[in-house]
């Protein structure tokens, strides 16, 4: 039985549908509307409409990025949020693993390491390093990169989103991380 913080939220829960959206926001943080549609197994017109409604009662939160709109329940901070949306892409996901386990690291390492055209790099990069995910210092023509944000925080996350990456490479950190 799901526990409630308050009659408002019992009252708001009351549908199974809109009970079952907000358990797979609250478990795919950070996600998508279309992840949310599959994972809660309804129509698009459905799953809009009960978004919707947990999104004006407080229980969620929408975070909208140019046509992009991702989903986190209501106790993510703003932080978080920006963690967790670049974590919910794969190559900028990639990306920041490799940094955060090859401190100090180059361009062509980081290529080599996600097995993702310099092109492309370049610019994830320079998107993470817009967002303070990752920062760069430069010494004459080269560039080396670090994580710029408490990469304990990005593990705890990981941690605890964990089941909603599907991700060998997450696990793979987090029992990295774990044994140190």
């Amino acid at each position: 039985m799901m526990e409630f913080a308050d009659d408002k939220e019992k009252e708001v829960l009351e549908l199974e549908t809109r009970r079952r959206l907000y358990d797979v926001v609250r478990s795919f943080a950070g996600c998508h509307f279309r992840e949310i549609e599959r994972g809660g197994g309804l129509s698009s017109g459905t799953t809009k409409y009960h978004l919707a409604y947990l999104a004006r009662h407080g229980l969620i939160q929408e975070e909208r990025t140019g046509n992009n709109v991702r989903y986190f329940p209501r106790e993510v901070g703003t932080d978080q949020k920006k963690v967790l949306g670049v974590l919910r892409s794969r190559p900028l996901r990639g990306i920041v693993l490799f940094i955060i386990t090859h401190a100090n690291c180059s361009p062509e390492q980081i290529t080599h390491g996600v097995h993702i055209a310099p092109s492309t790099l370049s610019w994830h990069l320079r998107t993470l390093t817009q967002q303070g995910i990752v920062k760069v210092a430069v010494h004459g023509k080269r560039h080396r990169y670090d994580i710029a944000i408490d990469k304990e925080n990005v593990l705890k996350l990981l941690i605890a989103y964990r089941a909603s990456f599907l991700d060998a490479l997450v696990d793979n950190v987090i029992e990295m991380w774990q044994t140190e």
